[in-house]
């Protein structure tokens, strides 16, 4: 098992924590074109539990939504949470191949924050410098103990996993359309637990912070500052969001000092990128996650940092019926993941 993938032939499965979705592609007339999709809501504590009965759980939910699908491989490449993970970019004098593998975990050992034979360790090489002779590395590391969880339960689903690969690297391929995939672009992801933001150059992740941010926070401080129940407090965002317009600016003002928090994570992370890439401009941010549908937040993001703010859009890199159009448009925020784990094979 890799945590890069290489297989041809193999379906995208994002582990999600409040839901699973899956995509397959094939090849069709030169384009990747859609085999099937779907989704499956789980638990959110049953993914992060070391239990085997929950893991087991899992498992279940994996086999009934790939039978449900009606997938056609028994291959799997599944997603991996940028917090369950650590990235990097190092840059190295040019090397072969053989060389290369033989020094990459030395290297590895100066930015990865955990011992060495502690993770599930791969390499790819992403640009080749030849006036300096040198090499732009991206590392990418996941504990033993969670490639093997991950091993595990795609195997009792009944399929085989062949590599582990981090949400942003995937997203990067759904999100970011062929016009942009020489520009600096930032996924911002709002899951239901955290947000994670990766800062993307020539489709290549070169910086991924997670932050506890989601859609559990909003609900929370809806519910605790305007005394209602957590399903109101979901139908107040979804309706009233970011809007300081609605009802008083009251859910505006009591999601503000949340959203301030991601804002204020999200300028560290350019002015760190910046700092380091002064030649590198980072051009627009692209939302992804279910929570990025609150009203207003596209418009909020963008006044506070200045920057271009588009809802992305995993479908517009692939083919697919047109009588599907209406119903992926509305799955547009939740698949990004599943469908750039299932573009691996198309990516160029």
């Amino acid at each position: 098992m890799k945590l890069l993938p290489q297989e041809d032939n193999y379906f995208g499965l994002d582990l999600g924590s409040s839901a699973i979705k899956l995509a397959q592609l094939r090849e069709l007339h030169g384009r990747p074109s859609l085999v099937t999709y779907g989704d499956i809501e789980i638990d959110d504590t049953l993914l992060a539990s070391d239990s085997e009965i929950d893991q087991g759980r899992v498992s279940e939910l994996i086999k009934q939504l790939a039978d449900d699908a009606k997938v056609t491989t028994k291959n799997v490449v599944a997603s991996l949470n940028a917090s369950q993970s650590y990235t990097a970019i190092i840059t190295t004098p040019k090397l072969s191949h053989a060389e290369l593998a033989e020094s990459i975990k030395f290297q590895a050992d100066k930015v990865i924050p955990m011992a060495i034979d502690q993770v599930k360790l791969d390499w790819a090489v992403v640009s080749e410098d030849a006036e300096k002779e040198e090499m732009e590395i991206l590392l990418v590391a996941a504990p033993n103990n969670i490639a093997k969880k991950y091993l595990n339960i795609v195997q009792k689903a009944g399929f085989e996993l062949l590599a582990l690969e981090i949400n942003p690297i995937a997203q990067s391929r759904s999100l970011i359309s062929a016009a942009d995939k020489d520009k600096c672009i930032i996924i911002v992801d709002i899951g239901v637990l955290a947000s994670d933001i990766a800062i993307i150059k020539n489709t290549v992740p070169q910086l991924v912070r997670s932050v506890t941010v989601g859609g559990k926070a909003f609900s929370r401080v809806v519910t605790q500052n305007l005394g209602i129940d957590e399903s109101q407090a979901d139908q107040f965002l979804k309706k009233f969001g970011m809007d300081e317009t609605k009802i008083e600016g009251q859910v505006f003002k009591t999601l503000k000092p949340v959203v301030d928090h991601l804002v204020e994570e999200l300028n560290k992370s350019i002015t760190f990128f910046q700092e380091k890439n002064q030649a590198q401009q980072v051009e627009k941010i692209i939302l992804t996650g279910g929570t990025t549908a609150l009203p207003g937040l596209p418009l909020y993001l963008a006044n506070a940092t200045g920057l271009t703010v588009e809802i992305g859009n995993p479908w517009q890199n692939i083919s697919y019926p047109s009588e599907l159009q209406s119903n992926l448009a509305g799955l547009s925020l939740s698949y990004a993941t599943a469908i750039g784990l299932s573009m691996r094979n198309f990516h160029q």
